[in-house]
């Protein structure tokens, strides 16, 4: 299996495409929260017609190893380290939530290594007090006895899924819980204390972000409402925002090819118009 080692352990990571062009950069995949990197399965092929696509495990995710308590930031860093290691000069990063709040990251503590942001479903911000102890809460419950079906149908499963997609697509709700049931209970619980309680505020700092950026957002996004969407395009000079009827937080996943009608284009012209 191909991993990567970096300072937070093993990644887990899968490629499809090729370069077209030598200097082309690389398009990067990072998932959500309780997702792995099989969450763009519905985007991965209509972009590696355009290149070399790399889909990236996050820590205590999928296949890759548990890491010890980090902070988003130190995700970001993580990310260089498997940059260097499997030959990424620049990337187009795509991130959904955990994955667009270290992308942004990224673009600010490494910017060379940045040609393009993709980011869906996110928030630079932080979370209100009373949603983070919830949150925590939960975290704690799972870490110990584990998370009951009913309980993230009712709690977990809202946050996630649009109302058409829990009402059609039930299947999906019960894949995502088999799966997130599946992932080591401590390397899921330190990932999600970096992502939903221990997360700062990089908002104010986007400015600097000076990449071609797509900010994409479900318009029933209730874990991170589309106004976090639109302040990030309105802090990130140039950006562009599309939001998206009839989904949630899982865009990618609840409407592809909505979601890729906005991606695709966008990657391309990343590629052809390099800054």
């Amino acid at each position: 299996m191909p991993y990567v080692r970096t300072r937070l352990g093993r990644l887990f990571y899968e490629e499809r495409g090729e370069r077209r062009g030598a200097g082309d950069p690389a398009i990067v995949l990072l998932h959500g929260l309780l997702f792995d990197g099989g969450m763009w399965r519905g985007q991965v092929e209509p972009l590696a017609a355009l290149g070399r696509v790399v889909v990236l495990d996050g820590p205590g995710h999928g296949k890759s190893e548990p890491a010890p308590r980090f902070m988003l930031e130190e995700h970001a860093d993580a990310l260089y380290d498997a940059f260097g290691e499997i030959g990424i000069r620049r990337a187009i990063v795509v991130g959904l939530s955990w994955g667009g709040m270290v992308a942004m990251r990224l673009a600010l503590q490494h910017p060379a290594k940045v040609a393009g942001l993709a980011l869906l479903d996110t928030s630079a911000e932080v979370d209100a007090l009373a949603k983070r102890v919830k949150y925590r809460a939960f975290i704690a419950m799972h870490r110990r006895v584990g998370f009951p079906y009913a309980l993230f149908d009712k709690e977990l499963a809202p946050l996630m899924f649009g109302a058409r997609t829990r009402a059609e697509n039930p299947e999906l709700l019960a894949a995502t819980y088999r799966r997130t049931m599946g992932f080591e209970r401590g390397g899921l619980s330190r990932a999600a204390i970096a992502v939903v309680v221990h997360r700062k505020n990089v908002l104010p700092e986007l400015p600097r972000v000076r990449v071609p950026t797509l900010v994409v957002c479900g318009r029933e996004d209730q874990s991170t409402p589309p106004e976090r969407s639109e302040a990030i395009a309105r802090a990130i000079p140039g950006a562009k925002l599309a939001l998206i009827d009839g989904v949630g937080h899982m865009s990618a996943l609840e409407d592809p090819d909505a979601v890729n009608a906005h991606l695709v284009p966008f990657v391309r012209r990343c590629i052809d118009d390099p800054r």
